[in-house]
């Protein structure tokens, strides 16, 4: 899936009064985003912008109106605005207001973003999509928990005090931090299945954890598949599904990448010969445990031995 930008008219939206603020005017010329820290703010009446903008209260209240849905913001609250959608702020009289502002342009996440690409999906996307679908507001008020508020504050008084110092490297570490920050803001607004993925981690820890154990125990004989799957009182499919959420691979390259650690260990023992090693870590065939042992370290068994005895 790719991302699908919303499409305006700027001239059209400003002959009908809305104000339009732009990236080139707002940002350093060869950083495209910028920090900030209000204690006042009149009402900013409705707008849009070229960029994402950021703003967590940590002090007061506002109303927050985007595409005529009305959002109460009060401490502890922040909202992620995507580019050129419609919103103003109603602050009222005589408050007393402390955001923090973050404002930024897609290609400040990936420069691959910088045209607003609806090609397929890269990695560095999740970043963004979710504050893009259309179909929920969710990110138009965010509230965050304790915890997560005080994270949340902290990375982003680091990122002020990065693009106000601008010490040698502070992009580097002003773009870690917003990474950071939208990581965070991602599992806010997928909450319910930040909370499920939870539960079931919790729920399979016990079972996962006895077959990677017995996998590290085992690695040297003829494990199947099959057998793990007795062992997890589960089915092929469900095991297979949970193992490569829990280890981040699948059951045969889990268990390869094991048996080619060990034969490389092993290999450093000078009394025992390749096939010994072969047979040791699991392997049942001479010929192919030095084709993956090459395909994995891009030498030969003998030849690693020869450098690793060096």
């Amino acid at each position: 899936m790719g991302i699908h930008w919303q499409k305006v008219n700027v001239e059209e939206l400003t002959s009908s009064g809305v104000v339009y603020f732009n990236s080139k005017m707002e940002m350093l010329e060869d950083l495209p985003c910028k920090m900030y820290k209000l204690t006042s703010q009149n009402s900013l009446w409705t707008h849009c912008h070229d960029y994402f903008q950021i703003w967590y209260l940590a002090k007061g209240s506002f109303v927050h109106t985007v595409n005529s849905q009305v959002y109460e913001i009060s401490k502890g609250d922040i909202f992620v605005i995507p580019p050129f959608t419609l919103h103003s702020v109603e602050i009222f009289p005589d408050q007393e207001i402390e955001i923090y502002g973050c404002e930024f342009m897609p290609s400040f996440v990936n420069e691959r973003l910088e045209d607003m690409p609806t090609e397929p999906a890269f990695f560095d996307v999740v970043f963004l999509e979710y504050f893009l679908r259309k179909e929920s507001n969710a990110q138009s008020k965010i509230t965050l928990d304790s915890v997560t508020e005080v994270t949340v504050r902290n990375v982003m008084e680091e990122m002020l005090t990065e693009y106000k110092r601008r010490f040698p490297f502070f992009q580097i570490a002003l773009k870690a931090n917003l990474l950071l920050l939208l990581s965070i803001l991602v599992r806010q607004v997928n909450g319910e299945l930040v909370r499920a993925g939870f539960e079931k981690s919790e729920k399979y820890r016990g079972i996962m954890t006895r077959v990677v154990d017995y996998i590290h125990n085992h690695y040297h004989e003829d494990l199947k598949l099959n057998t793990l799957c007795s062992l997890s009182n589960l089915s092929r499919s469900t095991f297979c599904i949970l193992f490569k959420e829990w280890t981040g691979k699948t059951f045969n390259r889990y268990v390869t990448d094991l048996r080619i650690l060990q034969a490389m260990m092993i290999l450093k023992q000078p009394e025992l010969s390749v096939t010994d090693v072969c047979f040791s870590t699991g392997f049942n065939e001479l010929s192919y445990f030095c084709r993956i042992f090459k395909k994995y370290t891009g030498i030969s068994p003998t030849d690693f031995r020869k450098q690793a005895m060096k």
